[in-house]
């Protein structure tokens, strides 16, 4: 059982991994598969709580859990957007922000198991002893957080929400802990803005190089941009200045949901977004043939 189990978690793992390498992103992903014990103590906690799982009704969805943690805050909805179009959707748990409250907020999404994977898991069902079983959807859970706000996830999952008792009468610590994720998300915020006015810097000291690798925040290979395209950039400003002016997120969605497996550095980056916004004849005439070969508008 187990082998077939961690056999459709390495699967789920990779593909996510795949798209997000696609483009770059940085990233970590940590991926787990629910032992017998700990499906039976959800299960003895969820009835305890009043909400029993059943046969018929609601059943355990994160027998496999994924948790991807980003670096920036705005690639949580990047991220969601480039799986939702890769897995088949189910449900998701994503808390509203409040202006006056800082407080967690749960970005989980349930997908369902491909076709393939449901075979496997139901043979698992069928050949095992562990009645358990039964109350398991085919679907995994997928955790989205930032870097900055993990530890703090872990340390509020495992030592306040599995032991709501141990916070009784103590609200004054809960809000203390609470204000520590306040300062984490306030970071985040703020991690984001330093990079986007450091692209901006770049930009008016006509850096490149630099603009590019700041306004976009990959995991780029250490090679450096080619003389061409500098010459490029430096005989018209405009290609930087409407450069500095995209919508990140929507210019790597687009680059995520094409056909275009490159690797991930600022000179292939550069021939893409011409490929899709900028249209220039110059950048165009020097990019890779893969690129050539879907024509010029």
């Amino acid at each position: 059982m187990i082998a077939g189990l961690q056999m459709i978690e390495k699967n789920i793992a990779e593909k996510i991994s795949d798209e997000l390498d696609k483009i770059g992103l940085l990233y970590r992903l940590f991926s787990r598969t629910k032992d017998n014990k700990s499906i039976t103590e959800k299960i003895q906690r969820k009835a305890a709580e009043g909400t029993p799982y059943k046969v018929d009704g609601k059943k355990i969805q994160d027998l496999i859990g994924v948790r991807i943690v980003t670096y920036f805050q705005d690639d949580i909805h990047l991220v969601k957007k480039i799986l939702n179009d890769k897995f088949k959707f189910v449900d998701e748990e994503i808390d509203e922000l409040a202006l006056t409250v800082f407080k967690p907020k749960r970005t989980n999404i349930i997908y369902s198991f491909n076709s393939e994977q449901i075979d496997t898991f139901t043979e698992i069902q069928f050949s095992s002893q562990n009645e358990d079983l039964k109350l398991i959807d085919k679907t995994f859970e997928l955790q989205l957080r930032t870097m900055l706000s993990e530890g703090w996830h872990e340390i509020d999952h495992n030592l306040r929400y599995k032991c709501k008792q141990d916070w009784e009468s103590h609200k004054e610590k809960e809000r203390l802990l609470n204000g520590i994720y306040a300062n984490l998300e306030t970071n985040d915020i703020a991690l984001k803005s330093l990079f986007n006015e450091l692209a901006y810097q770049h930009f008016k000291n006509k850096n490149w190089e630099a603009l590019i690798r700041t306004k976009f925040r990959l995991k780029f290979q250490l090679t450096p941009m080619k003389p061409q395209l500098i010459e490029i950039f430096e005989s018209d400003h405009s290609l930087a200045k409407r450069i500095i002016k995209f919508d990140r997120g929507e210019l790597l969605l687009k680059i995520a949901m094409s056909d275009f497996s490159l690797p991930v550095n600022i000179n292939n980056l550069i021939y893409i977004i011409n490929y899709f916004e900028l249209k220039n004849r110059e950048i165009y005439d020097v990019s890779p043939e893969l690129i050539r070969n879907y024509g010029f508008e």
